[in-house]
């Protein structure tokens, strides 16, 4: 059997290990808090810190593989693991470089990957770009965090930051491409995603997307070129800005599982978890076509409540034809934490989003 490892121990895992059962994997998580969703449900769990390199390489002894499931890990900790002779994918310096808003900004300008006009900026140097702009943290921000927009000077954070050009954007999409071990590559077709008005993070998926099919294809070759240029062996979930005048915009990519591609387990006949492991193991890239239109709705943490929570409305948004759930196992709910999914089918357009918007009436999260 063979001994691979998640570093990271969130709902990404959780999902890893789901499909890596089916590959018969012994599957090892490291995470730093012992009540994780990946808690009870890896062959071992350890606690300690992504963050430090000691940690991962002492969690990577003995294993045959090492993936992650965030990006904001220790890259000193892949890279020993790496010189031990474990098998490390995504590779260190593809994390790296996903690390820093600003750094990837830069590689996909040099290889003339379109995006928004941008500056790197510290506090204290002039700005080049007009105002209102969007200011993004350089590290660490993730769903909705460590991103502003930017009426004025006196607004911005006093961090080291990337920041762009506002470009109207039409829609927001992702492509999720799996590159295997023997080169082979895979996009699944562009998720449209819909964000909340102020929290800026995403509240339901479509796939298909609104999109016009030839403007998909080039989202898909697009993504595949940048996964190809990072050489990169496993997942590259690339977020993208569809202007108002049909051009595509590269806002930023993970080297991982992403939370957009929650859909494909569903929706289509591979999803982004097996497709993983498959490009993990040098086995044949699954299939990634779309068999049912489908939506996904994130299940959010209320806002201004934090508590355990519970989901009273479980019974009857499961009575929702089409509609499946899953919950994270979360122990905790704070403002917008991500508690679960729910994902809806139908083949009729119109009834998909009648199911969809019944769901969002229904969804409630109690919290104690």
């Amino acid at each position: 059997m063979l001994r691979v490892g998640i570093v990271g121990g969130g709902q990404l895992g959780r999902m890893l290990i789901q499909a890596g059962i089916d590959f018969a994997l012994e599957v090892h998580v490291l995470d730093s808090s012992a009540d994780s969703p990946c808690h009870g449900l890896a062959h071992e769990f350890v606690v300690g810190s992504v963050l430090e390199a000691e940690a991962i390489r002492r969690f990577a002894r003995g294993l045959n593989l090492l993936t992650l499931e965030l990006e904001n890990v220790s890259v000193e900790g892949l890279e020993g693991a790496r010189e031990e002779g474990i098998a490390v994918f995504p590779q260190p310096e593809v994390v790296r470089l996903c690390q820093d808003k600003g750094l990837q900004r830069q590689y996909y300008a040099e290889r003339g990957f379109a995006g928004p006009r941008f500056q790197l900026w510290a506090p204290g140097e002039p700005i080049h770009l007009p105002f209102p702009l969007i200011q993004k943290s350089r590290r660490g921000g993730y769903d909705g965090r460590g991103v502003q927009r930017v009426p004025s000077p006196e607004a911005l954070w006093p961090v080291p930051s990337l920041l762009e050009e506002e470009v109207p954007i039409a829609k927001e999409v992702s492509v999720i491409v799996a590159r295997a071990r023997h080169g082979e590559i895979k996009a699944f077709p562009p998720i449209e995603a819909v964000f909340h008005p102020t929290a800026h993070l995403v509240t339901h998926l479509r796939l298909p997307a609104d999109i016009d099919p030839q403007a998909q294809k080039e989202a898909q070759e697009i993504a595949m070129d940048l996964a190809e240029s990072l050489q990169i062996v496993g997942l590259l979930a690339v977020e993208f800005f569809y202007t108002t005048a049909g051009k595509w915009l590269i806002n930023e990519s993970a080297p991982r599982p992403h939370n957009t591609g929650h859909i494909t387990t569903r929706a289509t006949w591979t999803s982004q978890f097996e497709q993983h492991w498959r490009a993990l193991l040098g086995l044949p890239l699954g299939e990634t076509q779309v068999h049912t239109p489908a939506a996904l709705l994130n299940i959010l943490g209320p806002p201004g409540q934090t508590g355990k929570p519970s989901y009273p409305t479980l019974s009857q948004l499961l009575a929702i034809p089409g509609l499946s759930i899953h919950l994270y196992g979360k122990k905790r709910s704070t403002p917008y934490r991500k508690l679960g999914h729910i994902i809806i089918l139908s083949e009729d357009i119109p009834t998909l989003q009648a199911r969809l918007n019944e769901a969002q009436a229904l969804l409630h999260v109690a919290v104690s």
